[in-house]
């Protein structure tokens, strides 16, 4: 992922790791767990589910101070798309890496949103259509209707 960056992004922000995984333990029940990989050097929220689409998967999300972000979700038998906000060639800041294998960046729905409980909730809310509710793939990165 470091070399998919193409500009400065700074250290993680782990006040807002905290405050990510506090908001999807306490809003989604199908949290198993989420934890800051290291507590002292933090370079990512670890969230598991207990549920997804075709297996339980897991979403590794990191913030920087800058106000980038990264929400990536990943299910063992290959289902992989990822969020993005960060300074990248040939693609606007807030990007989306579609399934099955984050392909290449497209933009993202997200567009130029900051606040990070409206990005959380959007991206789990998607993830919850797409995982749980059975819609389609393309509904991930999907338009406003």
């Amino acid at each position: 992922m470091a070399g998919d960056i193409a500009g400065p992004v700074g250290p993680v922000n782990s006040v807002v790791l905290q405050q990510i995984r506090d908001l999807l333990v306490t809003e989604e029940p199908l949290v198993d767990s989420a934890a800051i990989d290291n507590p002292v050097n933090p370079t990512e929220l670890v969230v598991t589910f207990s549920s997804g689409r075709d297996a339980a998967g897991r979403m590794e999300i990191t913030w920087w101070n800058t106000g980038e972000y990264r929400y990536q979700y990943t299910e063992p038998d290959g289902l992989d798309f990822r969020f993005d906000n960060h300074p990248k060639a040939n693609a606007p800041d807030a990007h989306f890496h579609p399934p099955p294998d984050a392909g290449a960046a497209e933009p993202s729905f997200l567009g130029e949103e900051t606040q990070l409980q409206v990005i959380t909730r959007a991206v789990i809310s998607r993830w919850r259509e797409v995982a749980i509710e059975g819609a389609s793939l393309d509904a991930l990165n999907a338009g406003p209707e």
